[in-house]
C-alpha cells in the first residue's frame, strides 16, 4: 500500500523526493560504476602480473648452474642410496657395503635397581651430587632433583658438551640400570673412560655396543677399502654422496653407482618455462577477450601494452638466437624444438630436445642461458637492464621481469625499479583512489540536496495549508453577506 506524507497535497513527497534524488544522483553513479570498472583492471593487471612472477622464476631457472650441472645418480641396489650435487662428475663405481657404522653404548649391567624412579627403594648415589670430568679442566658438579636413576639420567642429558647420552634401561624384570651411548658414532667417538659419572654407584660398565666405521669395500683383486664414521660416504666420486642401509651379505651382488647428466631434469625445467609463458599468454588472451554475444568483454580489451606484452614473449622465439648460428648467424630455437603455434602459443617437444642435447649438451645450453655482458651490471652475473639476453631462457626472464617488477635502469642505476605491470596498476589504483574522493564529495552535496527538497516539500505543505485555511475564512465570510 502507497503511504501518502504530503497532508495537504496528498502527494507521496517521500517518492518524489527519491526519484528526484536518483536524477540527481546520476553523476555519482557514473563515478561509481568508473570504479567498478577500474577494479576489474586492476584486478586483471594482478592476476597477469602474478603469472609474469612465475615465468621469471621458470626461465631464472635456466640460467643456474644447479640446472645445466645438475647430475642424475643411481644404485642397483637398496643397500645404499646415492646423491649427486650439480656439476658432480660423471661415471661408475662398484663396491660392497662390509659395515654400517655403530655408535658406541656403555650398560652398567654389574649394578642394577629395583626401580627406575622411586628414590625411597632404589637410589644409585649416597650424596647428593656426583661429578663429571668433560676435559682435565672442566670438572662439573651434578645435582640431580633426587637420587632415583632417573633423575640421574636427566641431569646427565641437561649438561652440554658431554660425549654421550644417558639412558634408564631395564636388564632383567625389576632390574633398571644406566646406559650411556656416544652422540657421534664410528671408532674415533668411542666414549673416554675419563668422563664417565664419578661418585654413583654405578661402577665398571660393560661395553654394550662397539663403535666402528662403516666400510666399503671397492674392487675385487687389487682391493681398497673407504671408511666413514658414519652411514653416509661423501665424495665418494667427486661431488658424489652414498648412504649406505645395510651390511652385504657375501652372495650378494655389488653395488654399482652410475652418475650421468640429467637431462630429463633439464628438459622439464624447459617444459616448466614454456608452460609458465603459455600460462601468461592465455591470461592476456582471457582478460583481452572482446565481447561475443552474451560474453562480456575482458577488463582489459584494447589495452595496447597487453597486445605488446603478448607480442614481446612470442618474439623471443620467433626473433631466433642472435650469433648462435653458423659463422655467427641467428639461430633458431627450432633447433632445440621450440617454436610458436598457430594459436599464439609457444610449442615445446621434449622427446626431440632430449635428442638435441645429448648429442650436444653446451651448445644447447647456449640456446638458454647466453647473454652478451654490458658495462655497469654485475661482473659473470645475467643483470637484465644492462645486459643483452639471447638465449630463451635469459630473453623470457628478462621481458617477464621488465613487465612485472621491473629492471635497472643503466642511465640511472640509482633509481628504483618500476615493472610496466606496477605502473598500470598504480596509475589505475590511484584513479581509484580519486573517484571514491569524488563519490565522497558528492555523498555530502546530495545529503545537502535531499535536505533542501525535504524542506521545499515541506515549505509547500505549510504554504498549502495556509491558502487553504485562507479560502475556508474567505468562503464563511462570503457566506455571511449572503
Amino acid at each position: 500500500m502507497t503511504s501518502i506524507d504530503g497532508l495537504i497535497t496528498g502527494m507521496n513527497t517521500t517518492d518524489t523526493i527519491n526519484q528526484l534524488m536518483q536524477v540527481e544522483a546520476a553523476p555519482q553513479t557514473a563515478l561509481k560504476t568508473k570504479i567498478s570498472t577500474a577494479n576489474k583492471v586492476v584486478s586483471a593487471y594482478q592476476s597477469v602480473n602474478t603469472r609474469l612472477s612465475s615465468l621469471a622464476s621458470a626461465a631464472s631457472a635456466l640460467g643456474s648452474s644447479a640446472t645445466w650441472g645438475a647430475m642424475k645418480a643411481t644404485s642397483n641396489s637398496t643397500a645404499a642410496v646415492v646423491s649427486a650435487a650439480a656439476g658432480a662428475g660423471a661415471g661408475s663405481l662398484s663396491f660392497r657395503v662390509e659395515k654400517l657404522a655403530t655408535t658406541e653404548t656403555l650398560t652398567f649391567t654389574d649394578q642394577s635397581v629395583s626401580s627406575a624412579s622411586d628414590p625411597a627403594i632404589a637410589t644409585v648415589m649416597a650424596a647428593n651430587s656426583f661429578t663429571i670430568a668433560v676435559s682435565p679442566t672442566d670438572i662439573r658438579t651434578i645435582t640431580p632433583d633426587n637420587k632415583s636413576l632417573q633423575s640421574v639420567v636427566t641431569a646427565i642429558n641437561k649438561e652440554s658438551g658431554l660425549p654421550y647420552k644417558a639412558a634408564a634401561v631395564q636388564i632383567g624384570p625389576g632390574q633398571y640400570t644406566m646406559q650411556l651411548t656416544a652422540k657421534t658414532s664410528g671408532a674415533a667417538a668411542a666414549i673416554d673412560p675419563t668422563t664417565l659419572p664419578s661418585g654413583l654407584d654405578l661402577i665398571n660398565p660393560a661395553t654394550t655396543v662397539i663403535g666402528a666405521d662403516a666400510e666399503l669395500t671397492v674392487g675385487t683383486d687389487a682391493t681398497y677399502t673407504i671408511t666413514s664414521a658414519s652411514n653416509t660416504f661423501a665424495n665418494v666420486m667427486s661431488g658424489v654422496t652414498v648412504t649406505v642401509t645395510k651390511a652385504q651379505a657375501l652372495t650378494d651382488p655389488p653395488v654399482t653407482i652410475d652418475v650421468t647428466a640429467d637431462a630429463e631434469g633439464i628438459a622439464t625445467k624447459v617444459q616448466a618455462m614454456i608452460d609458465n609463458a603459455n600460462v601468461v599468454l592465455s591470461e592476456i588472451a582471457s582478460q583481452s577477450k572482446i565481447k561475443t554475444g552474451a560474453v562480456a568483454a575482458g577488463p582489459l580489451v584494447g589495452d595496447s601494452a597487453m597486445r605488446k606484452l603478448s607480442q614481446d614473449i612470442l618474439s623471443t622465439v620467433s626473433a631466433g638466437a642472435t650469433g648462435l648460428g653458423s659463422n655467427g648467424t641467428t639461430a633458431s630455437f627450432k633447433d632445440v624444438w621450440v617454436s610458436t603455434d598457430s594459436s599464439g602459443q609457444l610449442a615445446f617437444d621434449k622427446t626431440k630436445f632430449l635428442e638435441a642435447y645429448k648429442a650436444d649438451p653446451v651448445k644447447t645450453q647456449k640456446y638458454f642461458d647466453t647473454y652478451e655482458e654490458k658495462a655497469g651490471g654485475t661482473a659473470a652475473t645475467f643483470d637484465p637492464g644492462f645486459d643483452t639476453a639471447v638465449g630463451l631462457g635469459r630473453r623470457l626472464q628478462s621481458v617477464a621481469l621488465v613487465a612485472s617488477v621491473g629492471v635497472p635502469n643503466p642511465l640511472d642505476p640509482a633509481k628504483p625499479k618500476q615493472g610496466i605491470m606496477q605502473a598500470l596498476i598504480k596509475r589505475n589504483t590511484d584513479t581509484i583512489k580519486g573517484l571514491n574522493d569524488q563519490v565522497g564529495e558528492w555523498d555530502n552535496r546530495l545529503e545537502m540536496r535531499r535536505d533542501a527538497l525535504q524542506k521545499q516539500f515541506s515549505n509547500l505543505e505549510v504554504a498549502l495549508g495556509k491558502m487553504q485555511q485562507q479560502s475556508s475564512w474567505l468562503a464563511g465570510q462570503l457566506a455571511g453577506l449572503g
